[in-house]
């Protein structure tokens, strides 16, 4: 079982997801942390961090706490997501 979610938390959640969209930042941020293939291009850089790193890191402990991503390295992906995070602020041009 998955982290219950309260209302508000469910609605911060899908404000960050609105925040990614349109186009294909979600998938290319998603393939990036999850099977280290993917290279997150710039202006998908620009869109994680507007977003903002509450959002970014809320977003993936709801989808690690999933029993459908059980079998997924999670300190992998925490680590994948702070590299991601650094190349990102250094690459984009985000204040």
């Amino acid at each position: 079982m998955g982290i219950i979610l309260t209302e508000g938390q469910q609605d911060f959640l899908t404000e960050c997801r609105k925040k990614l969209a349109p186009g294909q930042c979600g998938w290319q941020i998603g393939n990036e942390l999850y099977t280290g293939n993917a290279t997150v291009d710039q202006q998908c850089c620009s869109r994680l961090l507007d977003m903002g790193e509450k959002c970014h890191k809320e977003l993936l402990k709801n989808y690690l706490s999933s029993p459908d991503h059980a079998n997924i390295n999670a300190t992998e992906v925490w680590q994948r997501s702070d590299i991601l995070w650094s190349r990102c602020s250094k690459i984009s041009a985000h204040p």
